[in-house]
């Protein structure tokens, strides 16, 4: 059992949360501050059609369906149900197709595993 303390300058969780609620008093109280950043989230990845799956696939990436789908991590079936508009991706998968489209050549070379 590993009993060692993660925060040395807590005994107990207990402490910890004590802390934590001063230090949110004096926030709201416009005492302290505390570092924020602000994001723009993306917009939601793009639609893709059974056309553009298979152009990605054809003249982008130059492959067969089930070397797309080991690239794509999913099973070859779903890229055979995409390219025929049986089933679209989900939202990760457009994503990764996104980013395919934008700089295929870069996507490629992200993700080969150089033998040493």
């Amino acid at each position: 059992m590993n009993t060692k303390k993660r925060n040395n300058d807590f005994d107990n969780i207990g402490d910890l949360l004590l802390k934590s609620a001063s230090q949110a008093l004096e926030h709201a109280e416009g005492k302290i501050t505390f570092k924020t950043t602000t994001l723009s989230l993306p917009p939601r990845p793009p639609q893709y059609n059974k056309v553009k799956i298979k152009k990605i696939r054809e003249k982008l990436l130059e492959v067969s369906q089930p070397v797309f789908a080991a690239i794509l991590g999913v099973s070859p079936s779903a890229v055979k149900l995409w390219e025929r508009g049986e089933n679209i991706p989900n939202g990760a998968i457009r994503r990764l197709l996104q980013v395919i489209e934008q700089d295929p050549a870069y996507f490629l070379k992200s993700i080969v595993v150089r033998k040493k």
